[in-house]
């Protein structure tokens, strides 16, 4: 029988940790992944995540990116995803089972945050690191979340673990390299990181004491331009395959040109950003001297000092320069945050050592790092309780598109919330299309692609939608259900003469009259309604038969289909209130071309 090992080789193989803190950090892990399953399945859908599965389903039908389906994001992410969406289908729970797609990308990332720990401190650093960043809602939202920043937020990770993990090597710097270009072939975000990793190197290396400069000057330049090849790598693969389908060209209008707005933003509402930026350095500098001036022999303290300065030099770029700043922009930098802050638990406790003269127990460090996890998985369960489904609207809508639209139907929506169907347009309607339509860079060209293309169906109304647009889909489409179809609401209506309610129609169609949840029984264009009649183009009136209150003109092939507004009882109260006396305008059916 073999002896055991003595308590302290066991106690040095566990990395400097007890059993019990082992144990407390397995609790706080599984309670973390418990939270995010759970978020994966009630979590409320982004309007992000159907845009993204649009585009990767884009790719599954023969489409490609840019050219046939409008994309203002790198391509990588949505061809690594294409063969997964394609492989679970067209289904109404779409959106979580792509979001099982992302739990491997956060493990990922969760691993790739112990490691850069793990190299730059100790073991403990790391793993409570890991620990704690599932305890920080916004990285638990929107890594959860499927979309192009998870992929991003991994390929960044493990490139400053290639690159600042130890001592930089050839097949390292080929390695980082490599992976700095998937990242930025996944996120064009990634030219502010690059940008910050260059100069928190240049930096550090300038900062550091003289007896530091013994590196051989030939082998730091041949290491940095092994980093430039590899980088070079991916994104020159995508030009290339791009480019051999045609779609080079549109791929530069969609990622860059389009993106590219003046007085996009914040760039217009706060233009003093930019001083930011040397504030920033102003505090770094010295700080970062002085921290490398305490020991002047210390590589690993080199590597702290430039991960530190990477992390604080993006922020204060993209908090300095970026236009549209949102909550997945600060996905790879919270792992690095995170990081920092568990590093200083340590440090923190020397200098109470010092200040109290005796040593203070490691536990202290460790109770605080549990306090903090407990704190923020209670923090992401206040944001949003994970355990009370919030995405019910998105997998009724794709049900509804499921069941009442055909494959070759366009529906009107946002960003692709629809997922499986196409749009009437070629744009989408994110926040720099917005931008642009708002400054009169784009054309408004909606209600003449609806008629063109004869689209009978749109997303429910929604806030996000421009005004124009919005007024738009109001006056031309019924909600039913978790669709809007074709038609008008004729109780909200301007009359037309004594009882009289006014429509137009645009584009000639065939049109059903309900009333109440029945067909209509008054009189269309002053002949008695007796069913689905075509209308031309044109103004109509239509006069409500008696005790008819609510009143809505549908596209005949919805009605066919069992999409029939449901019976609604117009109280006296609601007739008599200010809202019902208000004048409207006339319904408008279809578009003007």
């Amino acid at each position: 029988m073999s002896e055991s090992p003595a308590p302290g080789a066991q106690h040095s193989a566990r990395g400097g940790m007890s059993r019990g803190e082992i144990a407390l950090l397995s609790a706080v892990a599984l309670a973390e992944l418990v939270t995010r399953v759970l978020y994966i399945l009630h979590h409320r859908a982004d309007s992000d995540e159907p845009q993204h599965l649009h585009v990767a389903w884009g790719w599954t039908q023969g489409l490609i990116q840019y050219r046939d389906l409008f994309d203002n994001h790198a391509p990588l992410f949505h061809m690594v995803m294409a063969p997964f969406v394609g492989a679970f289908g067209a289904h109404a729970s779409a959106i979580v089972f792509a979001r099982w797609l992302m739990l491997p990308l956060a493990g990922l990332a969760t691993a790739a945050t112990y490691f850069l720990g793990r190299r730059l401190w100790s073991r403990r650093v790391g793993c409570w690191a890991a620990a704690c960043i599932g305890a920080v809602p916004s990285f638990v939202r929107v890594s959860t979340e499927f979309r192009a920043d998870d992929l991003w937020m991994v390929g960044w990770l493990f490139s400053l673990l290639a690159l600042l993990g130890g001592d930089l090597t050839a097949r390292g710097a080929w390695l980082g390299g490599l992976l700095l270009g998937a990242t930025l072939a996944t996120s064009l975000k990634t030219v502010l990181m690059i940008l910050a990793l260059a100069l928190a190197a240049a930096l550090t290396l300038a900062l550091r004491p003289r007896e530091r400069w013994r590196l051989v000057p030939n082998r730091g330049w041949r290491l940095l331009g092994r980093v430039l090849a590899a980088t070079a790598v991916v994104p020159a693969v995508i030009v290339l395959v791009f480019w051999r389908l045609h779609s080079l060209t549109a791929l530069v209008n969609c990622t860059v040109r389009h993106n590219l707005v003046p007085g996009l933003g914040l760039w217009r509402s706060q233009p003093y950003r930019w001083l930011i930026f040397p504030l920033a350095l102003s505090i770094l500098v010295p700080c970062t001297r002085r921290y490398l001036a305490a020991r002047t022999d210390s590589g690993a303290r080199e590597r702290r000092a430039a991960f530190v300065l990477t992390a604080a030099i993006y922020l204060a770029l993209l908090e300095g320069f970026w236009p549209l700043i949102t909550a997945q922009d600060f996905l790879p930098s919270t792992p690095m945050l995170v990081l920092l802050a568990v590093a200083m638990v340590p440090w923190g406790l020397a200098r109470i050592e010092r200040w109290l003269g005796r040593s203070v127990s490691p536990r202290w460090g460790t109770a605080v790092a549990a306090t903090a996890a407990v704190i923020g998985l209670n923090g992401v369960n206040l944001a949003e309780a994970s355990w009370r489904d919030a995405n019910q609207a998105e997998t009724q809508l794709l049900t509804a598109v499921l069941r009442f639209t055909h494959p070759d139907e366009p529906i009107v929506d946002l960003k692709g919330e629809t997922i499986f169907r196409f749009r009437p347009c070629y744009l989408v309607l994110e926040g720099v299309t917005k931008a642009r339509l708002a400054m009169g860079l784009l054309a408004d060209r909606l209600p003449r692609d609806v008629a063109r293309t004869r689209t009978h169906f749109a997303v429910p109304d929604d806030g996000a939608f421009p005004p124009a647009v919005r007024d738009f889909l109001n006056d031309h489409f019924v909600q039913i259900g978790a669709l809007r179809v074709l038609g008008a609401d004729l109780s909200r209506h301007a009359r037309n003469g004594p009882d009289a309610r006014a429509f137009d129609v645009i584009y000639p169609e065939r049109f059903s009259v309900i009333a109440d949840g029945a067909p209509a029984r008054g009189t269309l264009d002053g002949v008695r309604y007796r069913g689905p009649r075509w209308l031309l183009p044109g103004y109509h009136d239509y006069r409500p038969g008696p005790g008819e209150r609510s009143v809505d003109v549908i596209w005949e092939g919805a009605v066919s289909r069992g999409l029939v507004p449901a019976a609604t009882a117009v109280s006296s109260a609601a007739i008599g209130s200010p809202a019902a006396a208000r004048p409207a305008r006339p319904a408008r059916i279809g578009s003007r071309s």
